[in-house]
């Protein structure tokens, strides 16, 4: 079994109005969604001074996933401020961010070199390190959200084996996004598109996979668990259209509970 590491963010999605909360991030979500299908994952990650630290290092060892903390600082976990409007997640405000302080020291460096597949994204603040740490023949998966135009993409797109992005529709717009993407030197390009299911463009040829009508509660997670599952297919040497069916039923499952993972 590929061994595969997720960092580094981490954070509390707080729902006022629902009196809810819970413990997130999108590498926590990705940890804890690819444990659950039975993928072997640590989680990388800065922790705050609260309680919510605590209660996040409980969580990873409840479920069996090794953590390694790069720095303990003296800040809150980030907390989001969050609402639902029809199922689909309104993001209020943000405070707090203790990811504002990551960096990896020489030992963390060589830890990374160490494992097959490496899961990154925007708010793990580690661009400047990925031309560094990727290692011959380590797979690279990285959630560039909804930052599609972004000029600091470029930097790091040539050493991505996986690239994900977040987009409304499918479009011309987003098919000749994904080309010119390709063109720049990653691996993969994937778009989650919502209820138009998701592409993956592989530099030859689009495929394509519908999305499911479904009760929604929360879409808090939908991508998150889709890359998680999609990951895991990688893991397993599974094909595209069979690691675009695992995300798909992953995230259907997802986006019919309030909790971004099972």
């Amino acid at each position: 079994m590929k061994r595969t590491i997720a960092m580094a963010d981490n954070c509390i999605d707080v729902y006022y109005k629902l009196d809810r909360y819970y413990l997130t991030g999108n590498s926590i979500d990705f940890a804890l969604n690819y444990k659950d299908m039975g993928g072997d994952v640590t989680e990388m990650t800065v922790l705050g001074n609260d309680v919510f630290a605590m209660a996040l290092e409980e969580r990873l060892k409840e479920r069996g996933i090794p953590l390694r903390i790069l720095k303990r600082i003296d800040r809150p976990t980030g907390m989001a401020t969050m609402d639902l409007v029809n199922g689909d997640k309104q993001h209020l405000h943000f405070e707090g961010n203790a990811m504002e302080e990551i960096a990896l020291t020489a030992e963390d460096a060589e830890f990374v070199k160490t494992f097959d597949i490496v899961y990154a994204e925007r708010w793990a603040k580690i661009n400047r390190y990925v031309k560094e740490l990727k290692q011959p023949g380590q797979i690279w998966v990285y959630d560039f959200s909804k930052r599609l135009e972004q000029e600091s993409n470029d930097e790091i797109l040539p050493y991505i084996d996986y690239a994900f992005f977040s987009y409304d529709q499918d479009d011309a717009y987003i098919r000749d996004f994904m080309i010119k993407t390709k063109a720049k030197g990653t691996g993969m390009v994937i778009a989650m598109l919502g209820k138009d299911g998701s592409l993956a463009y592989d530099g030859k040829q689009f495929h394509t996979m519908g999305s499911e009508n479904v009760p929604v509660v929360n879409t808090v997670g939908a991508g998150d668990s889709y890359i998680a599952a999609f990951t895991y297919g990688v893991s397993l040497g599974e094909d595209v259209p069979q690691c675009m069916l695992r995300g798909k039923t992953r995230a259907t499952e997802i986006v019919q509970q309030f909790n971004p993972y099972l």
